[in-house]
């Protein structure tokens, strides 16, 4: 028994030595693209900068991490999208790999986006953001110009929160023709967000005059944090403004949620809306009835999209809908009609229900509903 506990004492003081003395020795083979690997080390860091009692980095670390264990991030981002071609957004060693400007490879153990994708502690030897520059958003419509963004540190959410390439494209100038799809996804995937709230995306139809965006676009306040300034805005117990209870851990901070549970009861972190110079007296995340009114937009889209034939239920998940073919194909003459089904999937996927950026959901849900009301 004894000697088991000098051993461990032995241990002990060969881990605070290397501790000391940092993180040294023979560089050895490449080795697997593990984000360590992928990353490295500042020059002449120690592990002892950050790895000690003042600092408490375990405690700093294990706060952020407990809350991001309850984010879509670590539980609902389809880490299983493990290929090359996805793994750059879904997996943390992908995401590394693109924001380096390396090539993005198949990622066969991978890990959810977590710390390392945000961060990159080892070589930037603090946790500022990975990466901060503007980001320049493609609508994928023919005609319709690339939206440059800068939303401050909420940059970083942009490198992944934006549109993928979708085939066929619209046309801004479609008149009389034709537009042939053939893939039930027709839509520029899921993470359309940035687009929404930068001013960009969706159809505009050249009848219909829209007139711009919501002050979420352009306020001083998000321009400067982006997504964080409520995503990611902490909360206290109890305290006003924290409409449920709970405190940062179910909602806000590394959780990104803006709406939770807790003990049964939904709740919505608010504090992120209640910023200086922003919604002083906001009760709930539907203000004034945005997110009321956007659904009963939405649900009027869809059926008439449905009753076109443009649009069905997917046979394999009651869940979701998607573009209807026949024969392999969905023909919507005249193409500008098209639109509408572009418009509801951009909408949908946005899944902020016109908070984003009001103004400009509800006119593009507007516009569409019209255009397929002509006859």
């Amino acid at each position: 028994m004894k000697r088991t506990h000098g051993v461990y004492i032995l241990v002990a003081a060969a881990v605070l030595a290397a501790v000391g003395t940092g993180c040294k020795g023979d560089p050895g083979d490449p080795g697997e693209t593990t984000v360590v690997n992928l990353d490295g080390f500042a020059p002449g860091i120690t592990c002892g900068k950050c790895h000690n009692a003042d600092q408490d980095t375990v405690y700093y670390v294990a706060g952020r991490a407990h809350q991001w264990e309850q984010s879509k991030h670590a539980k609902g981002g389809d880490i299983e999208r493990n290929g090359a071609g996805c793994a750059g957004c879904h997996t943390t060693e992908g995401f590394v790999q693109r924001m380096k400007g390396q090539t993005v490879t198949d990622q066969f153990q991978p890990s959810p986006p977590g710390c390392f994708a945000c961060h990159s502690p080892h070589t930037n030897g603090d946790f500022r953001r990975r990466k901060e520059d503007p980001v320049t958003l493609k609508q994928y419509i023919q005609g319709a110009a690339d939206v440059t963004v800068d939303y401050g540190v909420g940059n970083l959410c942009l490198q992944c929160h934006q549109p993928r390439s979708m085939s066929p494209v619209m046309d801004a100038n479609a008149a009389g023709d034709s537009i042939v799809i053939t893939t039930t996804r027709w839509y520029m995937h899921y993470g359309i967000q940035g687009l929404i709230l930068g001013g960009g995306g969706g159809f505009r139809f050249t009848d219909f005059t829209y007139t711009g965006n919501s002050t979420h676009t352009d306020h001083a306040i998000i321009k400067e944090q982006g997504c964080p300034t409520c995503h990611m805005a902490e909360m206290a117990y109890g305290a006003p403004g924290n409409v449920g209870g709970a405190g940062t851990g179910k909602g806000g901070g590394h959780t990104m949620n803006i709406r939770y549970t807790w003990d049964g009861v939904e709740g919505s972190v608010l504090t992120g809306c209640k910023t200086s110079g922003c919604h002083g007296t906001i009760t709930t995340v539907d203000y004034n009835g945005v997110q009321t009114r956007t659904l009963a937009y939405l649900d009027t889209l869809q059926t008439l999209l449905i009753a076109k034939g443009y649009l069905e239920g997917n046979p394999s998940s009651s869940s979701y809908l998607q573009a209807k073919l026949t024969g392999g194909k969905l023909v919507i003459k005249p193409a500008v009609k098209a639109g509408a089904l572009y418009n509801y999937f951009i909408i949908e996927h946005d899944m902020s229900n016109g908070v984003h950026n009001t103004k400009l959901t509800t006119e593009l849900l507007q516009s569409s509903i019209a255009e397929l009301r002509k006859p």
